[in-house]
């Protein structure tokens, strides 16, 4: 006897991913920070950000919170925008 299975997804249409470029020296480089305000999600954020200025003599510059399960706002956007050259989201827990 024969099971069928259910495949319970939706098909999608493929999208097409444009990863941005990597940069090929990361001496000196701009951190932003976004903590999803879940619990410890500061502390592990502010710990990375540590350990990535004294290796690659990075700099913290913004650290955004945000509300959980929302997106950024337009001026949690602008806050970011032009200021950092990559940012790190932690999620905490």
């Amino acid at each position: 006897m024969l099971n069928d299975i259910l495949d319970p997804t939706i098909p999608r249409r493929e999208q097409k991913i444009h990863y941005a470029a990597r940069p090929k020296i990361v001496h000196g480089l701009r951190i932003g920070l976004i903590d999803s305000t879940k619990k410890n999600a500061e502390a592990v954020l502010l710990k990375i950000s540590e350990k990535l200025e004294a290796a690659y003599g990075m700099k913290r510059e913004v650290l955004v919170h945000k509300s959980q399960r929302a997106p950024l706002n337009p001026a949690q956007i602008a806050e970011i925008q032009d200021k950092v050259d990559f940012v790190i989201v932690g999620v905490g827990d």
